[in-house]
């Protein structure tokens, strides 16, 4: 059985989160054990962690540098994989002041682990080009874990009324939420209604946005998704800068269309149909491309998205069982055991 550590800095239920939910799954349990451990930052706090693989989950930044060449040296026999949940080409053109420094952090950062993982491959492209070896990166995409979202009924057309469109998430600059709300006076009462749910810091001052406009409102924050999925013809993803967008698969498992911003690793959630994929960076180009999905045969739509989707828990499994076996191979090497015998190899 090997022994996997998970290093997270942050506890709160979200994508990172629930993502470690397929450590949960049989066939990943037929293969390893895991626990979770917090991450710290300086030399000292860098334990010796007693397992065959650590995966961190956490972004690097300057002032864990420490905490990681002393976490190599504490444990030379483990394998250590850093996943990218973060960073970003879009995070770096908004957020990156000097792009040098930064691409010197990824390079840094990714000299004492022997495995970068993306969670798309436009993410995995762009690791590349700022510096993280070639030979360290793979791309394997997130896990949601909620599959009763596959048993929400298949979308219907609507005979009167708007189209329902849904947007959730945290309530942050990045997500772009205002300008959603913004580009909703665009339409009347009966061609398009938006509903939000989530929270955030931003969540005053949208509610103050919510309350102008007949055509747009928000829910609290509910695990309720797959009733609030069925209840909507759309979602629409229009983020700033995305690695992946869990919401966009979720929306996909639960038959329904999505309409995302044309950046980073989103354009892949909509690469096999079931969605549109167009420039969203403020009000007008958000209205523009739900103009667009107006246009579109939603229910046919609905259908291409959870098709396309349905295979994509079976390859994410996969690809960590991958990760698991590798590090048992790597320890072998490391201390000349005798390979741990995995269920169904």
């Amino acid at each position: 059985m090997i022994r996997v550590v998970h290093l997270l800095d942050d506890f709160a239920m979200g994508g990172v989160t629930r993502a470690l939910s397929l450590f949960e799954d049989e066939r990943i349990l037929d293969l390893a054990e895991s626990r979770v451990v917090r991450m710290g930052r300086g030399i000292s706090p860098a334990p010796h962690l007693d397992c065959d693989l650590i995966v961190i989950h956490v972004p690097p930044c300057w002032s864990r540098l420490p905490y990681l060449a002393a976490l190599r040296l504490r444990n030379p026999h483990a394998r250590i994989v850093q996943v990218e949940h973060s960073y970003t080409r879009a995070f770096e053109e908004l957020k990156v002041s000097s792009r040098a420094r930064f691409r010197a952090l990824l390079q840094t950062a990714a000299r004492p682990v022997d495995d970068v993982v993306a969670v798309s491959e436009a993410q995995r492209r762009w690791l590349a080009e700022a510096g993280v070896p070639i030979e360290k990166l793979q791309s394997i995409r997130p896990w949601s874990g909620r599959d009763e979202l596959y048993e929400v009924r298949d979308l219907e057309l609507r005979e009167r009324g708007p189209v329902e469109l849904v947007a959730y998430g945290r309530y942050s600059a990045e997500k772009n939420f205002t300008a959603l709300i913004e580009a909703m006076d665009e339409f009347g009462p009966g061609e398009a209604a938006l509903t939000l749910f989530g929270s955030g810091p931003e969540e005053d001052a949208l509610i103050a946005l919510t309350r102008e406009r007949a055509n747009v409102c928000m829910l609290p924050a509910s695990d309720a998704f797959a009733a609030r999925l069925e209840s909507c013809d759309a979602v629409v993803v229009p983020s700033r800068f995305e690695a992946f967008g869990l919401v966009a698969t979720e929306a996909r498992m639960a038959g329904r269309p999505v309409l995302v911003a044309d950046v980073d690793g989103l354009p892949e959630q909509v690469a096999q149909g079931g969605g549109l994929a167009a420039p969203m960076h403020d009000a007008a180009a958000i209205a523009s491309s739900i103009r667009r999905l107006l246009q579109a045969d939603l229910p046919a739509m609905g259908r291409a998205a959870r098709a396309s989707v349905r295979s994509q828990h079976d390859d994410i499994v996969a690809a960590w069982q991958a990760v698991i076996r590798k590090a048992d191979h790597s320890n072998q090497n490391k201390t000349g055991r005798s390979p741990v015998r995995l269920a169904g190899v």
